[in-house]
């Protein structure tokens, strides 16, 4: 099996030699290739050079496209700020009020903001991977995370305590619509799957009520409009208590952060979904040594491979520029070394 085969095996829940490894590292990619994240924006060729370079030389077997987590909002009308060597952010939310999403476009993958430039990295990805490496190209925001840059943070809670909640919906509803055209898009140019950040429907920001009822309830409806093909879901930070949540939304896997509790999580989830994690970016892969990665690449690996074929291991969310490079080709070392299916895992119960 080659890297891409692994990836596809793990999400399917089919057998394969040993625990696969993503890396979510663009800004990582960056700094290694020395280049600007404005620079990496705005060049989809030198941004796909860049991301098949690193797979290559530290030999992880999914590479996941992003480039900043607000380029839905910008196309529809959110004004941002381009730091010259960090992500883009929102500097001015496209909403004043509820109401108004009606009046905003639906955008065209193809033709607005830079939906097209992410796109084009993903095809000339693929051109230089062939079919070797995994791609996850990633569809920017789920639909709360949308509204919620769409909206901005206060205003946005606000809502969720004034607001009628069939506006809400009504609003959810049209970002979800957003972001499937998005997904779809990318599945098109040559992802092997696709995936959604909503990390403002999670604990760290609304309570398991309001996920359910604002959150989930649209992540599911988004994965139902999306029609085949495979799409994760990365919510930051604490899941603990959302994760039965997050299975019946349908999605096929669920990037988990390093603050959930992945054995309790494996448990829970009993391979209805393919778990991503969930190594801590910071205190681990930025700030441990070579190690420190080791050793907690072991742990989780040597966890999860007893309880499942549907796991791939990764960093809990984005791994920073500063990571050492020593770091991310641990996270590739442990899997060889410690990742192996000796024999067939079981998944515990509930």
């Amino acid at each position: 099996m080659n890297s891409r085969d692994l990836i596809l095996a793990a999400i399917a829940g089919q057998p394969h030699p040993r625990v696969p490894v993503a890396q979510h590292n663009f800004t990582f990619c960056a700094r290694q290739a020395g280049v600007t994240l404005e620079r990496f924006r705005r060049d989809p060729k030198l941004a796909a050079r860049v991301m098949a370079d690193a797979a290559e030389r530290f030999g992880y077997d999914c590479i996941i496209l992003d480039f900043d987590t607000c380029t839905l909002a910008e196309a529809l009308g959110a004004r941002l700020q381009f730091p010259e060597d960090a992500p883009a952010s929102v500097a001015e939310p496209a909403l004043r009020d509820l109401a108004a999403f009606g009046d905003l476009p639906m955008p065209g993958p193809e033709r607005d903001g830079r939906l097209p430039l992410w796109l084009e990295t993903t095809r000339e990805l693929r051109r230089l991977v062939g079919n070797e490496k995994a791609i996850m190209g990633r569809a920017d925001q789920g639909p709360f995370g949308l509204l919620f840059q769409l909206r901005g943070h206060e205003a946005l809670m606000l809502d969720l305590v004034d607001e009628e909640p069939a506006k809400l919906a009504a609003a959810l509803e049209f970002c979800a619509q957003v972001g499937v055209r998005f997904a779809r898009a990318q599945l098109a140019a040559g992802a092997d799957l696709t995936s959604i950040g909503d990390g403002a429907a999670g604990q760290s920001l609304i309570s398991p009520r309001h996920y359910r009822q604002f959150g989930q309830a649209f992540e599911r409806r988004y994965r139902d409009l999306m029609g085949a093909g495979y799409l994760s879901l990365h919510i930051c930070g604490q899941t603990n208590a959302i994760i039965e949540d997050m299975v019946a939304t349908g999605c096929e896997v669920l990037e988990l952060d390093h603050l959930n509790d992945l054995e309790r999580s494996l448990r829970v989830i009993r391979d209805r979904t393919c778990v991503w994690g969930n190594l801590d970016p910071s205190s681990v892969l930025s700030q441990g040594s070579r190690i420190d990665v080791l050793d907690a690449s072991r742990r989780v690996v040597e966890l999860a491979k007893r309880l499942s074929w549907k796991f791939v291991l990764c960093p809990g969310c984005l791994a920073n520029a500063d990571v050492p490079p020593a770091n991310i080709q641990a996270m590739t070392d442990a899997a060889a070394a410690w990742g192996r299916y000796e024999e067939p895992p079981a998944a515990g119960p509930a």
